[in-house]
């Protein structure tokens, strides 16, 4: 009886998982800054059957981002709760803006789950304001969401809800 290798194993898995990697939907933007948000339609991805994640750092533009936080980082991944997070901070001022997108059915028929302990207060359009900035949202079966933190304070919930706007039409 003929034994597979531990070396063989691995070979044969390596195989199949750059044949996996062979297409890439990464892109270049105009400043440098490499992409791997999805060239597909979510429609063209729900019909497939596949969906490729969301890459959050590019959800949101430099004139979208800076006129809020002032000068900034341009936006970095960074850990955090979903799928994929970024965040854009200001060095001297430490303001900040940070998206959280969560994964697939998060949100199932585009409804928040409530989470245990962490209540908050209903705002516009469904979106629920948590401690510390948070403004939590469905965007499509995602859930997100997003914190601003400026010297502003209450305007800073202002500014949320229209970032919600901008982001809902781009997950």
């Amino acid at each position: 009886m003929k034994r597979t290798t531990p070396t063989a194993f691995l070979i044969a898995s390596l195989a199949v998982g750059a044949a996996a990697c062979g297409t890439s939907t990464a892109s270049t933007s105009a400043d440098g800054r490499t992409s791997g948000k999805p060239s597909a339609t979510p429609a063209a991805r729900e019909d497939s059957g596949t969906r490729a994640p969301v890459d959050a750092c590019t959800l949101l533009k430099p004139a979208e981002v800076t006129p809020v936080i002032g000068k900034n980082d341009g936006g970095r991944p960074t850990s955090g709760v979903g799928e994929s997070v970024c965040g854009w901070e200001n060095p001297d001022t430490y303001h900040s803006i940070t998206v959280s997108v969560g994964g697939p059915g998060t949100a199932a028929a585009g409804r928040l789950k409530d989470e245990p302990g962490a209540t908050g207060e209903a705002g516009p359009d469904g979106i629920r304001f948590l401690s510390g900035g948070v403004a939590r949202f469905a965007a499509g079966d995602r859930d997100c969401q997003v914190q601003v933190v400026t010297a502003a304070g209450a305007d800073d919930r202002s500014t949320a809800v229209k970032l919600v706007g901008l982001l809902r039409d781009r997950i």
